[in-house]
């Protein structure tokens, strides 16, 4: 199908054009619908603002990859700010005019060398009135120190241009000086066997790659990573704010945070082994795609924090501190986690290496407190078992308090310890999904339950709740989805293009012109439509050619004496009268819809308005990151009375927005929780 919405300059170019003079017909080669449908997009982009690049209007997944996720900003952020990349002017392909190359040692420098410098390397530095410096340098080719002295003095600019490779010792790589900064351009590179030891201020901006046997950041030293980093054994990101940031790819055997350390992801990460986070102080924050073997998250730092999709191919391990609702591990609203196992303060060991003993040693819990905090539409996927073992009131697992549900799915939930009472509490808007869950009791005492329930938490498992919860999250690049059961429903909301088209007044945008809900009887596998609302006057089809219905029609056969007819609107759009006509349901035919989950069903179903000035009806579309015609929300959804502003019927709590539509569009609130 040829698209015509636009986006980006070109969009802005075309609404340019629209606001000074309007819109023109010869444009679209005397096409109307090309006419109408460009016009209509200019409309909403001028009063909404343009929309999101991942922005899905409810309709399921987005084309996000681990490319695309690394851009995205993330509504639960740590308390500490990671520090950004350094300047785009930093990594170079080229000396900068002017710099000559180093023909001696000398104390400081502003020069550059590469392979023809074959004697040993010796900056030593000179105090300039408060610290030691040793100047400027810049590397070109492929410099192999590993046979040869090597050393820069503290506060050194060091420049890796494009194509270069630093070959250093065991020893080199461990003794690089404070308060230097490394600059690795694009296709350039740090080579070492051993292990590279960032520390005292050492801040390293990596665009190409870092290859090492082992890595480790300290006391106030970073790695900010745009390229590739290549850890042949462990990465440990230790004491006194040491900080690593990936914007890049990392792989690794294992990587430990200890102290202070700050660990953020916002692109790919791989963990072969076990990712430990044991300090109260820790910082660990996944923004994108982070895959490890073992998961191990013990003590109880408040900034644990998964935003998008967490792997743990065995065991995800979590044993804190006596700190209920404080210390626990957070995730934003549509992210994910999958597990083979889980054990919630149950019994497990694990293996972790102590840099100041320079010694792997072995840690283990045998059941504690544990605490889960769920962003709606998040889930936690346990392909085996889920242990649960808080041994405390008030512990265990909990989604968001308001604004739609997450889910907590296991094949089979077990206790961690027999005639203990407090082995979980479920609380808020969560769903726990398990094909056997370990039966409610208590050790004795009544007011100590195996398992508590706090707000609106549900069991869906033999013995609980029958069958799945009625709920289906679509899987994304950061969420691996959740298909639920029995009927499920979502709201369709959508305007029928009819836009003001020769001024620059914020045209109609009510969203009322057309509302329905899709109902999918899973157990059945079929689809109907309960038509809701008709605030729009031009004739409206839903369903494929064979089977389609007309909005008004159906209407009007469900309301024999209303005569409402397509010239006729306001069909429970009135303020006050939602509800003032009857709804008529229909059923589709099979070959009207297509998908595996309601998000995918809904988007399948064809919206078409025949309008008075085009020959063939128009599609109605919700094209990703662009401006959409038509909308998925939840059945929840209260729609506009007629010609009420969506902006000014959910307004938001920021002084400077249009409104929480307009802060929909741009990416800030999900898909069924941002007119609440």
């Amino acid at each position: 199908m040829k698209k015509y919405l636009m986006t980006g300059i070109a969009a802005l170019a075309m609404g340019g054009l629209f606001t000074s003079c309007g819109p023109n017909m010869d444009t679209y080669g005397g096409n109307p619908a090309d006419y109408v449908k460009q016009s209509y997009e200019q409309k909403f982009i001028q009063a909404f603002g343009e929309p999101a690049w991942d922005q899905t209007w409810g309709f399921g997944s987005s084309t996000a990859t681990v490319a695309t996720t690394r851009g995205m900003t993330r509504t639960i952020q740590p308390s500490y700010n990671f520090p950004a990349d350094a300047d785009a002017s930093k990594f170079l392909s080229e000396v900068p005019a002017g710099v000559e190359k180093l023909t001696q040692n000398a104390a400081s420098v502003n020069n550059w060398i590469d392979e023809t410098w074959q004697d040993q390397l010796n900056i030593w530095g000179q105090y300039d009135g408060s610290k030691n410096v040793g100047g400027t340098i810049y590397i070109k080719g492929n410099c192999d120190f590993t046979n040869r002295y090597f050393y820069i003095a503290p506060n050194t600019e060091v420049y890796l241009l494009e194509g270069a490779t630093l070959t250093l010792s065991e020893s080199q790589a461990t003794n690089l000086q404070s308060g230097c900064n490394f600059y690795l351009a694009p296709n350039s590179k740090i080579v070492t066997s051993g292990e590279l030891r960032l520390s005292n201020g050492l801040h390293i901006f990596n665009h190409g790659t870092i290859e090492a046997g082992k890595l480790s950041t300290n006391s106030n030293s970073w790695l900010i990573n745009g390229g590739t980093v290549k850890i042949t054994n462990d990465i440990s990101v230790e004491n006194e704010l040491s900080v690593i940031e990936n914007n890049g790819t990392i792989t690794a055997a294992n990587l430990n945070t200890a102290g202070s350390g700050k660990f953020q992801n916002n692109a790919d990460v791989t963990i072969s082994g076990t990712t430990l986070i044991n300090s109260n102080s820790n910082t660990w924050v996944n923004n994108g795609q982070y895959h490890t073997g073992y998961f191990v998250y013990t003590a109880g730092s408040d900034d644990v924090i998964n935003n998008c999709r967490l792997t743990v191919d065995e065991d995800f391990d979590i044993n804190l501190g006596d700190n209920p609702g404080n210390a626990n591990f957070k995730m934003d609203a549509g992210a994910g986690v999958v597990t083979k196992n889980f054990n919630g303060g149950g019994s497990f060991t694990y293996t972790y290496y102590r840099s100041d003993w320079y010694q792997y040693v072995t840690g283990s819990h045998s059941g504690g407190p544990f605490y889960i905090y769920m962003g709606a539409n998040s889930v936690f996927k346990v392909t085996e078992t889920a242990t649960m073992n808080a041994t405390k009131a008030d512990y265990g697992i909990y989604g968001p308090e308001n604004g739609g549900y997450a889910v907590f799915q296991a094949k089979n939930i077990v206790k961690g310890k027999e005639g203990q009472g407090f082995e979980v509490t479920y609380g808020n808007n969560l769903y726990v999904s398990a094909e056997s869950h370990f039966a409610q009791g208590n050790d004795g005492q009544a007011d100590h339950p195996l398992i508590a329930f706090k707000g609106n938490a549900k069991i869906y498992a033999p013995g609980f709740e029958s069958g799945k919860p009625a709920i289906s999250i679509s899987e994304t690049a950061c969420n691996p989805g959740f298909n639920g059961g029995k009927t499920q429903s979502i709201r369709i909301i959508a305007e029928d293009l009819t836009v003001n088209q020769t001024t620059n007044e914020k045209s109609d945008f009510d969203f009322n012109d057309i509302v329905f809900d899709v109902i999918w009887d899973k157990d059945n596998d079929e689809v109907y439509v309960k038509l809701l609302a008709a605030g729009g006057e031009f004739p409206i089809f839903i369903g494929s050619d064979k089977d389609s219905i007309e909005l008004h029609t159906e209407f009007s056969k469900k309301n024999p004496n209303s005569n409402i007819t397509t010239r006729s609107y306001w069909i429970n759009t009135t303020e006050g009268q939602h509800d003032l006509y009857a709804c008529p349901t229909v059923k589709l035919l099979r070959g009207s819809w297509k998908g595996g989950d309601i998000h995918t069903i809904a988007n399948s179903i064809l919206v078409r308005v025949k309008k008075s000035s085009v020959p063939e009806a128009i599609e109605l579309l919700a094209p990703i990151g662009e401006a959409p015609s038509k909308i998925a929300v939840d059945t929840d959804y209260d729609w506009c009375d007629e010609r009420q502003d969506i902006d000014k019927k959910y307004p938001s709590n920021n002084v400077e927005s249009k409104g929480r539509f307009s802060e929909y569009v741009g990416g800030q609130h999900e898909w069924n929780t941002w007119y609440k």
